[in-house]
């Protein structure tokens, strides 16, 4: 029997790297195997590029190309193996970030159409089973991250009009995918127990 296949997803400050990391501590390698998109040798290099200052210089076909092949990687050769041996996956981000920052923000509607046929390619026969959706507003999560202190990049950088599209290109990808959106504008502890009841409950 296939493993189920479970997406976090959220903007910036949202608190997915932490709930993430709370959810590896909290189930064992064998019954839930904790990635992040892209988590592979050749992934990150091509991630690297994507989230540096040349990066945010390339055209938006560059950008939306650099990560599907991050993604497809890390699919193919991380979540597909897992999921095909009985193994559930939980991956801090997937698909429906390329949606939402490479077509919905940059302006690249165009590509939407494309998105959609890359995406049936790429992962064929394995798509999200639930994608756990971390809603915070653009301003607050935003906010975090200044506060948080940490090296920005070109991405977390720019305007919040930016940040509230990418907010609705996650909207808009979720019309065409099972999810469930999560208020996460209250404290990390409520939210992260919701997460795990959320996980628990689709395995």
């Amino acid at each position: 029997m296939q493993g189920k296949f479970i997406v976090l997803e959220g903007g910036e400050g949202a608190g997915k790297t932490t709930i993430a990391k709370a959810v590896a501590s909290a189930f064992s390698s064998a019954e839930l195997l904790v990635t992040k998109a892209g988590e592979t040798a050749f992934g990150e290099q091509l991630k690297k590029i994507l989230v540096s200052e040349e990066g945010g210089k390339v055209s938006a076909e560059a950008q939306f190309l650099l990560a599907f092949a991050a993604q497809t990687d890390h699919f193919q050769r991380t979540v597909f193996p897992a999921l095909s041996q009985g193994v559930s996956v939980f991956s801090d981000r997937f698909d429906s970030s390329i949606f939402a920052y490479q077509v919905t923000a940059s302006g690249s509607n165009y590509l939407s159409d494309l998105f959609w046929n890359v995406r049936d390619e790429s992962f064929k026969g394995a798509t999200p089973d639930l994608y756990i959706f971390l809603d915070v507003p653009p301003e607050v999560g935003l906010a975090r991250v200044k506060q948080s202190g940490r090296v920005m990049d070109h991405f977390e950088k720019r305007s919040l009009d930016f940040h509230r599209t990418v907010r609705e290109g996650y909207l808009e990808f979720f019309k065409s995918a099972p999810h469930i959106v999560v208020d996460a504008t209250r404290p990390l502890e409520t939210v992260q127990k919701e997460v795990f009841a959320l996980i628990q409950k689709h395995l």
